[in-house]
């Protein structure tokens, strides 16, 4: 979704969520997992780099020095927001689909997703329990966002909707948190107790075909989740004072 509930995006581009009732804020799920190098992604921020400028290199040599080195940097940048509002486009739909509400006017881009999901539907006849829903944890300091539980075929299954063109097991992290939070926070700030998770899994949806990719390793996926966020809390409240008197 575009703006979860409770959430807020912060100066460095990063989210936190507040709790309604005693303000408290805390990193998201995605921006704990952040602080996990990701190598691959300099190359394909340079990839994405070398590819606008062969494909724009006349009009870039039309253009200012300065005005050129800034189209060429900022190039992966605007391809991953493409790509991160078609991803909302898709989960927007879905969460409608799932509720039984009015569809919003999806781009004519996502339909043969749309297509994809409703083949998944078909097949698998998912009964959604909880949909774009926000977890707490109290225990170890972090919120985020649900894409769905579900029961399927008798098991109860928390998972996440990607549409990329692939899945990577950082995804493992994300469910794995999200099954592992304390409870559900309502916008009003009500706690209720999550549901029993039999399994965890990754619907992943393209324009041609659809997934549904079970995730194991719970445990050890949460247990880095958690480290990573030992490095959050070390880089925003110990960091700033490492070196110096503080």
């Amino acid at each position: 979704m575009t703006s979860p509930a409770l959430a807020r995006e912060m100066p460095d581009g990063s989210r936190a969520y507040t709790h309604p009732l005693t303000g408290e804020e805390v990193p998201s799920v995605t921006t704990v997992i952040a602080m996990m190098n990701k190598p691959k992604l300099v190359g394909w921020s340079a990839r994405m780099a070398a590819e606008y400028a062969v494909s724009h290199w006349e009009e870039l040599g039309r253009l200012p020095v300065m005005e050129r080195v800034s189209r060429i940097r900022y190039a992966h940048e605007r391809v991953r927001d493409e790509k991160a509002d078609l991803g909302d486009a898709v989960h927007n739909l879905i969460d409608a689909w799932q509720k039984g509400k009015p569809s919003p006017d999806p781009p004519g881009s996502i339909n043969a997703y749309v297509s994809q999901f409703i083949a998944f539907m078909t097949e698998k006849r998912p009964r959604f329990l909880m949909n774009e829903f926000t977890v707490w944890s109290d225990v170890h300091g972090y919120a985020g966002t649900g894409a769905w539980i579900a029961e399927i075929a008798g098991r109860i299954v928390l998972g996440d909707t990607k549409s990329g063109r692939r899945v990577y097991e950082e995804a493992g992290l994300q469910v794995s948190a999200l099954a592992g939070a304390d409870h559900i926070l309502t916008p009003e700030g009500a706690e209720i107790e999550m549901p029993a998770i039999d399994a965890l899994a990754v619907l992943h949806i393209r324009p041609r075909s659809w997934k549904l990719i079970p995730v194991s390793r719970q445990e050890e996926n949460f247990r880095a989740f958690l480290a990573c966020r030992q490095i959050w809390e070390w880089n925003h409240h110990v960091k700033p004072y490492v070196l110096g008197a503080g």
